[in-house]
């Protein structure tokens, strides 16, 4: 059985395994699929039970399931759903109703380094050397913007990208400072990678041979949805950085409740645990 989380209190995060406890988080053979750890963490610090959490980027529903054992709310979507509790949809056109998460959680592509669908709108098809990546992802920005509520948190878990003969890309650097434009940075956590990779003795010598190095770590920023925002003519945040203001965000879809949206479905809500008067960023909690 792999070992219960416990709350992390450093910003260097390392977990065994993908999956916790007794309990299925996910699929641990899926490709890509984030640390269960790392949700049950983010939502016992910055959620309460009953919450709407959100995850537009679902892909085998890690963040579906510990939101429930958790007694949260969850919506799931994807492009490529692998299960039926995730809904077929764009993260950049979801069908909800402005400001109605209480968290939203974003796991998106590193670039082009896994095959995630054959939808030729998806992300992962979009190469980090180019600017359609970032564009995509602002999109994706401007739409977690919209349907997280005032003083509430997301979080983005992403990898920098390299491959040889090829530029080195700070994907989490740029992503950060896309989302600066409309949130407030709480904390960055550095988190250790676990791919199976990283196991392989001819990697690390093919990367001292050839003077690069592999991927140790992904970033996790946890960013914070101000108050109250100052908009411009365009409806974005106005920057709090030098940075160029963000693009506009993508035409939206007619919206749908979610009282009566796709995603209620009636999760069960399983007891939670409150999280232990913990103040994010020296605030209080969220009311």
């Amino acid at each position: 059985m792999a070992k219960k989380p416990t709350l992390l209190t450093t910003t260097l995060w390392d977990f065994p395994s993908q999956q916790y406890g007794d309990e299925q988080q996910g699929d641990k053979n899926y490709r890509g699929a984030t640390p269960a750890y790392i949700l049950w963490n983010l939502l016992q610090r910055y959620t309460r039970p009953s919450d709407l959490v959100i995850d537009p980027m679902a892909g085998s529903g890690t963040t579906l399931d510990v939101a429930r054992e958790l007694g949260r709310r969850a919506l799931g979507y994807d492009l490529q759903p692998t299960r039926p509790d995730i809904f077929r949809c764009d993260a950049r056109k979801l069908p909800l109703q402005d400001e109605k998460a209480a968290f939203v959680f974003i796991d998106p592509p590193y670039s082009t380094h896994l095959e995630y669908s054959d939808d030729p709108r998806c992300i992962g098809k979009l190469d980090a050397q180019h600017r359609e990546y970032y564009e995509a992802m602002e999109q994706v920005v401007a739409e977690v913007d919209r349907i997280l509520r005032p003083g509430r948190h997301m979080a983005l878990y992403v990898s920098d990208s390299f491959q040889k003969g090829k530029p080195f890309c700070p994907i989490g650097f740029d992503l950060f400072a896309i989302m600066r434009q409309r949130f407030e940075p709480v904390d960055i956590i550095a988190v250790t990678r676990r791919n199976k990779n990283l196991e392989k003795g001819n990697w690390h010598a093919a990367a001292v041979e050839g003077n690069y190095f592999l991927r140790g770590f992904n970033y996790l920023f946890i960013m914070r949805k101000p108050e109250a925002k100052v908009r411009d003519k365009r409806g974005a945040a106005a920057p709090r950085t030098s940075a160029a203001p963000a693009k506009d965000a993508p035409n939206r879809p007619v919206r749908h409740s979610i009282e009566r949206g796709p995603g209620h479905a009636g999760p069960g809500r399983a007891p939670g645990r409150k999280p232990g008067g913990f103040k994010p960023s020296g605030r209080k909690p969220e009311r």
